[in-house]
């Protein structure tokens, strides 16, 4: 798949990585006119461990990318909130509000099948060059900056890809991260188990609820695919790697049943490979620099619980597009550094609140007994149940879990805050679409 070859001279800006980082930087670049090389060592469409689900604030991402119709098209299955339950037995569930206009806002679940391939067809459109089955293996340097990447291809033949900016969206397990200055894994070490089932139980439209049920050695997440398709995930200590190794198979169904979710699956039959993934806290040493900068989980990860993956991807490569064209136009080594600085600050921005929300759930859910505490106020106080999973969903931003009116009034009056249920975000400009550029650009 390609939008545009052979055009003479280095690319502008490669971006390493095809998944929802890469793929929407690509687009928003290549719209722009500027000419990407978009590689991905995976051919499409092509299956990933995940779970499956876009938070509500994905959706303005992927429409101003031109492929929320086509996903929409794709798949049946619309997210409400999530339901949880503790490792006593305490269940809450959220429920996501409404955006500025009144209008119930929620989120997607599809398989990344499908995502990522939508999101590859939006970069060729666009006009950027996508090769497949290319492997990047190192960085290119030239006088103290990356000048482009080292590739090796399916056949096996090494050769060199020239360019201005290299941009790393190649996941938790970056070459270009580690090849720019090293990463650093964190303390936290889990892995996650994948499956989909088919012919499972149905859901009635508008009552869709994603699923997570704790315990004190990790978790389960169920997702509703649509067409009675489920994505079930797992999430374990990595220290039961050997047990997985041992049988990727007999450990999922162990677990499934530990948690009660073999019931609900009963007469399901799974489909595909049961994907692994983990450890999943990374952190680059720097997320730019001379010639180089990281955008999506290539730029720091810390856990999957919350499923903000997608949205973090998706916003990080809008970002990561205004960078890029900004470093493009640079005009002395200078300025290149102080872009460099500014683009990490604005990352740092832009991901740490969230983060830090995510440490503070990853604190409670790890302590069983807090995390019962904590489920049976939640379960006697819907507003505030409701205001989390907002904050999780990218709907409000993450500091209004802290604010001291919303959360008084989620606590004692059983609403979200601000007239109760309507969350009133500020209405962002809709910015084009993104197509094919036009022929003489």
């Amino acid at each position: 798949m390609s939008g545009r070859s052979g055009a003479a001279g280095p690319a502008d800006v490669v971006v390493v990585g095809a998944g929802p980082a890469g793929s929407s930087l690509a687009a928003r670049l290549a719209a722009e006119g500027v000419r990407v090389v978009l590689l991905d060592e995976r051919s499409f469409p092509r299956s990933k461990p995940c779970g499956d689900c876009l938070s509500p604030g994905a959706t303005p991402l992927l429409e101003e990318l031109g492929v929320l119709e086509e996903l929409m098209r794709e798949t049946t299955a619309r997210l409400d909130g999530w339901k949880l339950q503790a490792p006593g037995g305490a269940r809450f569930e959220g429920r996501f509000g409404k955006d500025a206009e009144g209008r119930r806002v929620r989120g997607l679940a599809l398989p990344r099948l499908q995502l990522d391939a939508a999101l590859l067809r939006a970069a060729a459109r666009a006009g950027a060059d996508v090769r497949e089955g290319v492997r990047v293996v190192d960085l290119a340097w030239r006088e103290g900056r990356v000048a482009g990447v080292l590739v090796r291809r399916s056949d096996g033949r090494e050769a060199t890809l020239p360019a201005r900016l290299v941009a790393g969206a190649d996941g938790l397990r970056s070459t270009v991260a580690r090849r720019m200055g090293g990463v650093r894994r964190g303390r936290r070490r889990k892995l996650a188990l994948v499956a989909r089932y088919a012919d499972g139980p149905a859901v009635a439209p508008g009552t869709t609820l994603g699923e997570m049920r704790v315990s004190a050695e990790g978790c389960s997440g169920l997702a509703p695919l649509g067409g009675g398709r489920w994505n079930v995930t797992v999430v374990v200590p990595a220290s039961k790697a050997p047990a997985v190794a041992a049988g990727r198979g007999a450990f999922l169904e162990c677990r499934l049943r530990a948690y009660g979710v073999a019931k609900r699956l009963a007469g399901a039959r799974r489909v595909g490979a049961i994907e692994v993934t983990g450890p999943f806290e990374v952190v680059p040493r720097r997320v730019a620099g001379p010639g180089a900068f990281l955008v999506g989980d290539a730029a720091g990860y810390f856990d999957p619980f919350t499923g903000q993956g997608i949205y973090r991807a998706l916003a990080t490569g809008r970002l990561a597009a205004a960078h890029a064209r900004a470093a493009l136009g640079a005009g002395s080594e200078a300025d290149e550094r102080a872009l460099d600085r500014r683009y990490a600050r604005e990352l740092e921005g832009l991901l740490a609140p969230s983060r830090h929300v995510q440490r503070l759930i990853d604190f409670v859910v790890g302590r069983p007994a807090l995390m019962d505490a904590a489920a049976w106020l939640l379960a006697r106080r819907r507003g505030l149940a409701d205001l989390l999973v907002d904050v999780t969903g990218d709907i409000l931003p993450a500091g209004e879990m802290l604010e001291p009116r919303r959360l008084a009034f989620a606590l004692f009056h059983g609403g979200r805050g601000e007239g109760g249920d309507a969350l009133r975000r500020r209405p962002e400009p809709r910015p084009r679409r993104f197509g094919r550029r036009d022929a003489h650009a």
